[in-house]
């Protein structure tokens, strides 16, 4: 019979000078999750790879994690140390906030942000595996390095290809791939945590004079975007909507709207496009809605038009991919656009709020297919 797992735990942490019996499995106690395996997206021609490990720490002591390798086999895609793995850790609990980045607390857990953009024209793997390198105090004082490999994930091959959300341009991708705004908002979801915007992009408009919005941006009608038609990316069928929360007024803070899980979308309607995917437009105008839930609908069709209602700062299109019918009870999933034109990107999104113009970089514009937008491109489409 196999001894109570108690007290094995010491034994798999601390070294000693007995002969180490070599062994294809790891003790170490920490729990691996990964909630949603990635499909390989592209954006600017290169393979990005985009998910998440759940690490928590099944000891009663602190552990640190110093180093993450992704594996293609035994070659690294991708190596992670020092400030570079600091830049992707999530500490979740009580001491969060006052633990070094990469301690994980007995009974702690750590969220790692995988954001990892492959070599130019190479492909993503069918699978990945990942070794873990954890260090420990043990009694003596001394530090102990152990290593967890492992950990193996499909690569799912099946990222769709849409149709823009709007038409025209020039449109910002805001808070767009692997910027924090939307990558690490979970929210909790009738008892489990969900990371629906994992892929969501907050589409804003630029006038002709590069600007967010004309005169002051008091008022929802200065903004360039505010009305603009949002179109169906796909053939789909309405699943869900919401019709009836009043706009916001122009750029407005953040303490001057109550917040509920019910109207953080504001207006909102989601489209169920099939095979597990479902689209949501959200901050809609309320009363602009061309379409009823259960109507199916064609790529291009007109839903509604843009607007400024729920969780919204200024008027903007919040878009995602999900694989549920929920805005947030869902995981976000990518997928690339078919058809559009980036004209260059913003240095920050601080000219929006600020007034002033963007000036597009000498740089010629560029004809993507079949592509996922960087973050902050400024794009138009067909």
């Amino acid at each position: 019979m196999l001894r109570n797992l108690k007290l094995l735990l010491p034994l798999l942490l601390v070294t000693t000078a007995a002969p180490v019996v070599a062994q294809d499995h790891s003790g170490f106690p920490v729990n691996v999750v990964i909630p949603k395996s990635p499909s390989p997206v592209i954006a600017d021609g290169r393979t990005r790879l985009v998910y998440e490990l759940h690490l928590t720490n099944f000891y009663s002591k602190a552990f640190d994690l110093a180093g993450i390798d992704v594996l293609d086999g035994d070659a690294a895609l991708a190596t992670y140390r020092g400030e570079t793995l600091d830049a992707l850790l999530m500490p979740i609990g009580a001491q969060a906030d006052k633990q070094p980045m990469r301690t994980i607390e007995g009974g702690g857990t750590m969220v790692v942000f995988i954001d990892m953009t492959l070599p130019l024209n190479a492909t993503a793997p069918a699978r990945l595996r990942h070794r873990l390198i954890f260090t420990a105090k043990v009694g003596d004082g001394s530090t102990i390095e152990r290593t967890v490999t492992g950990v193996d994930i499909q690569i799912q091959p099946d990222t769709p290809v849409i149709g823009p959300p709007l038409r025209g341009g020039s449109w910002v991708a805001a808070n767009g791939l692997f910027n924090a705004d939307h990558r690490r908002s979970f929210n909790a979801v009738d008892g489990r945590e969900h990371l629906a915007q994992r892929f969501a992009i907050d589409w804003v408009k630029l006038g002709p004079d590069g600007r967010f919005f004309r005169d002051n941006a008091s008022a929802n009608a200065n903004f360039y975007g505010y009305g603009a038609d949002v179109i169906a990316v796909a053939d789909g069928m309405v699943s869900a909507m919401v019709t009836d929360i009043p706009d916001n007024d122009g750029n407005n803070p953040q303490s001057g709207r109550s917040v509920t899980l019910d109207n953080i979308t504001g207006n909102s309607l989601i489209l169920d496009l099939g095979d597990g995917r479902y689209a949501l437009y959200a901050h809609l105008q309320p009363g602009s809605f061309k379409v009823s839930i259960g109507d199916k609908v064609k790529t291009g069709q007109v839903l509604a038009t843009l607007g400024n209602s729920g969780n919204s700062d200024a008027p903007h299109l919040h878009f995602q991919i999900m694989d549920a019918n929920s805005p947030l009870g869902a995981e976000g999933t990518p997928y690339a656009i078919k058809s559009f034109t980036q004209l260059g990107t913003l240095a920050n999104l601080d000219i929006l709020t600020d007034g002033r113009p963007w000036l597009a970089e000498p740089t010629p514009s560029k004809t993507l297919h079949n592509e996922f937008p960087i973050d902050k491109a400024v794009v138009t489409f067909p």
